[in-house]
């Protein structure tokens, strides 16, 4: 146990202090991360093209335009992620800024608890997590 670690930032599972979601929150909860997910898809691959072609055509216009998308690609994920959306600034290192929003520990959308990067489904809640 980390005893600087704020007390939300449990990785153990709490299942005596919150309730289960109800299946309808799960499937908004659901919906939300889907959503989330399509955003930074439509945004992210765009948004990395962009980028290559920028910097290989030497078009500070275009590569700018990348940057810019893939900023907000990983906005949406980090939100997904149960982040704030100030992680997108990340993507100003691009494949590094991606990977490391990836292997940071995940947060629920509904309880905020601390899960695993791996972790598919919130152990205190039972709320889905973004993948």
């Amino acid at each position: 146990m980390n005893p600087y670690a704020p007390p939300t930032a449990s990785i153990e599972p709490h299942p005596e202090g919150v309730a289960q979601i109800s299946p309808e929150q799960r499937l908004e909860i659901q919906k939300k991360l889907s959503r989330y997910s399509n955003l930074s898809l439509l945004c992210g691959v765009p948004g990395f093209l962009l980028q290559s072609v920028g910097r290989a055509m030497d078009n500070a216009a275009i590569s700018l335009l990348g940057v810019a998308l893939f900023i907000t690609a990983l906005v949406y994920y980090a939100k997904m992620r149960g982040r704030s959306g100030a992680w997108g600034i990340v993507g100003l290192v691009t494949c590094i800024g991606l990977a490391l929003l990836y292997f940071l520990p995940k947060h629920c959308l509904n309880c905020a608890a601390k899960h695993s990067y791996r972790s598919k489904g919130c152990d205190r809640c039972g709320a889905p997590l973004g993948s």
